[in-house]
């Protein structure tokens, strides 16, 4: 048997640690009636017999009856068991019934919506006889100018194609207005920031409906569905869960490289895998990483390219094609890959890292095995202390559940830009707001971006107007740095929060494929020049600090003996200089200081957890300790809450005082979780403190690469002897001032 040979290659090599097999058994969802016991129209159930279906999934046969009842529902479903079914096929059947009523699908991206035509087309153009188009921004205007003379009965669309039309073309509101179906297939995606986004589109896109729309989502990763439904939609929904499924069995092999480095191991595995024929994607989380993986896996023969963001959408679907059509035996693929697209069918997927959470593991693996062919998934650790974690606690790793996802509506500056979009799609009515709205809409009048007309309603200004064409990406919050050579041609966009830690003068930047050095930052553009090498053997990474504001505390608590809020916070980032570190192994080479620092302020929401400093320490071991406690806590949340790494900033004081805070602009509702779970956080940090066998700190404990001191002014010691305190109740919650320089 060929999986048996493979695995035997991979146990038997000397140049890893094989620290667990879990081996994951073929699963079909239950069964459930006849198609002809639960469909009413005959050609439905010809044409799905057709195609070899005479049954359907019980979870199928429920989420019908559910959406034919009205019902708002969230459809839990792995890959390749008929999700899509369990949606469309009820509401295809409402719509023959209704003269002019539309179903509104929308994808995340275009790329997906794109690749969904195909199948939904199938089922409502060739069954029912329904018109079906895609409105977004590749639409051509011929096309847009057919879709309003001629409404289909099914619009394809996406979140950002929806923003921008109900505030900006008027004449899409008839057509909005005859939905009586809106559907977010993939709504995973719909987290933090862009969920915040999302639920005020899905808001204002119901002020223009003519009656009351059914909500259907669906997903194969979400932990939390009733919670998040209700955030997104401002609706209850019901759930109806199909199980955990498989289309074939799947190895999933975690390795722990020894002899090699991570990305010496990937290029291994390709060329074990490649020998066999079998097609391999391999996941990163850096474009560096896959750009440098590509090349080199090209030299040694295996015929391998790079499908992420960044490259343009012709780009990307050339390499989904090639993949497809067995041009290439492999993709080096950044997370653009998660989604439904279709590329064919995998064999095995390379994971470089433990993913950002378990659902991401779970969306990663489920592009192999989906066709009844055995599929591998190798999970590499690394030098990091959620690798080395469950390099302790494998059967942990793999007995996880989907993680919940997180989105926060009251995030100040997602509203600002949909209160102003709001008043634009139509005037607005104060009493349509919450108490916290209306005080924003007040804030929004006295800057001058809306304004009260007759009737007391609110419209937006001119420089409301404007204001709304420069915030029209709901990928992100806040201002936006263009990234320019020097000859003037832009490059691309970057926001500025990270634009100060990546784009600072003296920085490497890479994009596109090429590698550029920073050479100027001036506000609200960088200046680069590319360099001669594609992937230089050096990295650059920014020192920083960052100062929190305190704001109005929302809800507080004693934890441990340690007194915790969460309030809102003012954050200002500081870069002061930056190191030059080797390429992959991260040893620093030197450090620079810049000639004028670079600043980002920000409103958030966060943690202050109030510790006791050790007396019998100096100012500088209790820094040491605390700083240590701060890294341990933000790995601990990512563990706890399925976070990714950069969902969570912190900041450490020498007094005790620790912030630990929502990355993101007006916050994303994840320390507010964290707040929650903060007892199971504290367990888990010392748990990586404690169990680490390094003197005093090292990349597997409380090194972090965020850490804008380069992991300076740490001690595991001394963060096991705090933590351990608190979670054996010898410390005393009281208020104290804060004072010490914030590390971070």
């Amino acid at each position: 048997m060929r999986g048996d040979e493979l695995l035997d290659v991979v146990r038997n090599d000397s140049g890893h640690r094989v620290v667990y097999i879990y081996y994951e058994d073929a699963r079909e969802p239950e069964p459930g009636p006849l198609v002809e016991e639960v469909l009413r129209e005959k050609l439905l159930v010809e044409a799905l017999r057709s195609r070899g279906i005479t049954r359907l999934y019980r979870f199928q046969a429920e989420a019908i009856e559910k959406i034919r009842r009205g019902r708002n529902v969230f459809i839990i479903a792995g890959t390749g068991v008929g999700k899509t079914e369990a949606f469309l096929l009820p509401i295809l059947e409402r719509l023959l019934g209704e003269a002019e009523g539309i179903a509104s699908l929308v994808y995340p991206t275009k790329a997906l919506a794109r690749d969904q035509l195909e199948r939904i087309e199938w089922y409502a153009g060739r069954v029912f006889g329904f018109r079906v188009s895609a409105l977004d921004g590749d639409t051509p205007e011929e096309e847009r100018k057919r879709i309003l003379l001629y409404p289909p009965r099914v619009l394809v669309t996406n979140p950002d194609m929806l923003h921008v039309t109900l505030h900006s073309a008027p004449e899409y509101r008839d057509l909005f207005g005859k939905t009586k179906y809106v559907v977010l297939d993939d709504a995973h995606v719909y987290s933090g920031v862009f969920g915040s986004h999302v639920h005020y589109v899905l808001r204002r896109f119901k002020r223009v409906l003519r009656e009351k729309p059914t909500f259907v989502a669906a997903s194969a990763t979400v932990g939390n569905p009733s919670e998040f439904a209700e955030k997104l939609f401002g609706e209850e929904a019901d759930i109806v869960d199909a199980g955990r499924t498989r289309k074939a069995p799947v190895f999933h092999v975690m390795l722990s490289p020894r002899a090699r480095s991570r990305s010496s191991e990937v290029l291994w595995l390709l060329g074990k895998l490649s020998e066999r024929g079998m097609k391999t994607i391999v996941f990163v989380d850096s474009h560096r990483i896959a750009e440098s993986l590509a090349i080199q896996a090209s030299g040694m023969g295996v015929r391998a390219t790079v499908h992420r963001a960044g490259l343009l959408p012709e780009e990307r679907r050339r390499v989904e094609k090639a993949l497809k059509s067995g041009e290439l035996d492999a993709v080096i693929a950044t997370p653009t890959l998660e989604l439904g697209i279709d590329i064919g069918e995998l064999d095995a997927a390379i994971l470089y890292g433990v993913p950002p959470t378990f659902s991401k593991y779970l969306q990663r693996a489920g592009r192999v095995g989906r066709r009844r062919r055995t599929g591998y998934v190798f999970l590499l650790l690394g030098n990091d202390p959620i690798s080395a974690y469950y390099e302790r606690n494998p059967e942990e790793f793999f007995g996880q559940a989907p993680d919940p996802v997180f989105l926060e509506p009251e995030n100040y500056e997602v509203v600002k830009v949909h209160l102003v979009a709001m008043a634009a799609d139509a005037p607005v009515r104060p009493a349509e707001l919450s108490g916290w709205e209306r005080a924003q809409l007040e804030e929004l009048v006295r800057l001058g971006y809306l304004k009260v007309i007759k009737s007391g309603f609110i419209a937006p200004t001119r420089s409301g107007l404007k204001f709304l064409r420069e915030h029209e990406n709901l990928r992100g919050v806040g201002d936006q740095v263009k990234i320019v050579t020097e000859g003037g041609k832009v490059i691309g966009y970057r926001e500025k929060q990270m634009a100060i830690k990546e784009l600072f003068p003296g920085a490497i930047y890479l994009h596109g494929g090429r590698s550029y050095l920073s050479i100027r930052f001036e506000g609200d553009r960088a200046v680069v020049k590319p360099l001669p090498s594609k992937v230089p053997p050096v990295v650059t990474s920014a020192l920083y600090y960052t100062l929190p504001e305190e704001g109005e505390v929302h809800f507080e608590r004693e934890v441990a003996g340690i007194r915790v809020s969460y309030l809102d916070l003012t954050v200002t980032d500081v870069v002061y200089g930056y190191a030059t570190k080797t390429f992959p192994e991260g040893q620093t080479i030197s450090q620079r200081l810049l000639e004028a620092e670079l600043h980002y302020k920000f409103s958030t929401k966060g943690l202050l957890l109030e510790f006791q400093p050790v007396h019998e320490w100096s100012e500088m071991q209790n820094a040491e300790a605390f700083h240590a406690v701060e890294h341990a806590l933000i790995y601990a949340g990512q563990l706890v809450l399925g976070a990714s790494p950069t969902d969570m900033g912190g900041i450490s004081f020498p007094s005790g005082h620790i912030f630990i805070y929502d990355s993101f602009p007006g916050g994303s509702g994840v320390t507010k979780a964290l707040y929650h779970r903060l007892e199971e956080a504290l367990r888990k940090a010392f748990d990586i403190v404690s169990r680490c066998t390094c003197e005093d700190g090292c990349p597997r404990c409380i090194f972090s690469p965020y850490c804008g001191n380069n992991n300076r002014i740490l001690s595991r010691r001394r963060a096991e002897r705090v933590l351990g305190e608190a979670l054996t109740l010898k410390l005393r919650a009281e208020r104290s001032q804060r004072s010490g320089k914030p590390l971070v």
